[in-house]
């Protein structure tokens, strides 16, 4: 063990005359036990906020969708896709693990005796994972689709069902226009869900894809879009660059008949991942604002550490020691109140988040975060780099401050009491 690291660990921090640690001592060690549970805080609750708001989205829409490319020149073309045996493998090609579903999406007007509203009546087929849905039911249960009795059971939110005065059981019309004319078609509410994401829960309605393809008379293979799900996050990107050439390819190849739209959630759900990149500056100002208070209770400390141990440093540079390793001692010594600040620290913050993950002690208001609670995704790799960074930087902070001990004079600081 090298001579600076055994002085320090065998050096109490209570002062020659005194029986206990010094206030600033302890003010250091809250200080930055309180700094690294708030940033520790913030970085969960950014996390969690992206991972509900990430997972709200794709939940209604998709992580990528690919569409007929719409033409303006061609107001008559088939704006519909089929999802055959080609398409299907080009996807899989792209991205091997990701699950493809057929939808489609049209305006719908619900209609009761004394009220009525406009909704996007969204059919899924038989491929859809309803997991999303199922997570924020609230009453009733989600159609077995495969049986046909069913094919007319839809799925509404909580906010349309509050509107049209609607329950589980009820009968509705639903009213299409199509073709210059209007087509009702007679619904059952299966179920009522909600997700508390307002835009979507005012406007989306779920059944099944056959009702829709009927209504269209179109093939069971055809829908207005086809979705993929299943892919990590951060693959989304490339997978939908990848696809775009790969679509681009075939068309051009004769192995595809038409070129398709392919866009990802991070283009149509942009306003909500603009908000939360405006969240990740507010984490930034919370990183800098607490290691710099972090920081600056650890350099008061130094001083009241030195300033009680003057005596020391001049019998031990009169013993030979150096100004480098008296400054390696006293960093190593305030490096131990950061590991006791970052050992209690993390066992209030691990708590405070644990707590709050399982049973959501802090609400939110809906309207305006769309959630109805503080959300917390615990990161165990970013809690590890946090605290490496909290020590590095309050190592390199202290240097400086150390320098102090190259002043005292061991001639006069001998008789210094």
């Amino acid at each position: 063990m090298k001579f600076e690291l055994f002085i320090a660990r065998r050096l109490s921090f209570k002062g020659d005359n005194s029986q206990k640690a010094s206030p600033s001592i302890n003010i250091a060690v809250a200080g930055t036990s309180l700094a690294i549970v708030i940033m520790m805080i913030a970085i969960a609750v950014i996390l969690g906020f992206k991972h509900e708001i990430r997972e709200k989205v794709v939940g209604f829409d998709a992580q990528i969708t690919v569409s007929p490319m719409p033409n303006q020149y061609d107001i008559s073309q088939e704006q519909t896709i089929t999802l055959n045996d080609t398409l299907t493998s080009l996807i899989s090609a792209v991205a091997p693990n990701a699950e493809i579903s057929l939808a489609i999406k049209q305006p719908c007007i619900l209609k009761t005796d004394d009220n009525f509203m406009g909704v996007v009546m969204k059919g899924m087929d038989t491929k859809h994972n309803w997991e999303f849905i199922s997570q924020n039911l609230v009453e009733g249960d989600i159609p077995d689709y495969t049986d046909s009795e069913n094919a007319n059971k839809i799925i509404i939110s909580k906010s349309i069902a509050s509107k049209l005065n609607l329950k589980v059981s009820d009968k509705i019309y639903g009213y299409y226009f199509l073709d210059n004319n209007i087509r009702p078609r007679k619904y059952e509410i299966a179920a009522i869900y909600e997700s508390h994401f307002g835009e979507y829960d005012q406007l989306m309605v779920f059944c099944n894809i056959g009702t829709l393809q009927r209504l269209n008379n179109i093939d069971d293979n055809k829908g207005s879009h086809v979705e993929i799900r299943g892919l990590a996050i951060d693959d989304i990107d490339n997978a939908t660059v990848d696809l775009i050439s790969q679509i681009y390819n075939d068309n051009y190849e004769n192995k595809l008949s038409k070129i398709y739209n392919v866009e990802n959630i991070f283009y149509r759900g942009a306003v909500y991942f603009n908000w939360l990149n405006m969240l990740d500056m507010n984490v930034i100002v919370i990183l800098i604002l607490m290691t710099i208070v972090s920081c600056f209770t650890l350099i008061s400390s130094m001083f009241i550490i030195i300033l009680e141990r003057v005596n020391m440093i001049g019998v031990m540079k009169a013993m030979g020691s150096t100004d480098k390793q008296l400054q390696q001692i006293f960093i190593n010594m305030t490096q131990r109140l950061v590991i006791k600040g970052l050992i209690i620290g993390n066992i209030i913050g691990l708590t405070i988040l644990l707590l709050q993950s399982h049973y959501h002690i802090f609400p939110l208001d809906p309207e305006s975060y769309y959630l109805s609670y503080v959300p917390i995704k615990i990161n165990v790799l970013h809690i590890i780099l946090l605290n490496l960074g909290v020590i590095a930087i309050s190592y390199l902070t202290l240097i400086l401050p150390s320098k102090l001990v190259a002043k005292i004079n061991p001639a006069q600081t001998i008789k210094y009491e």
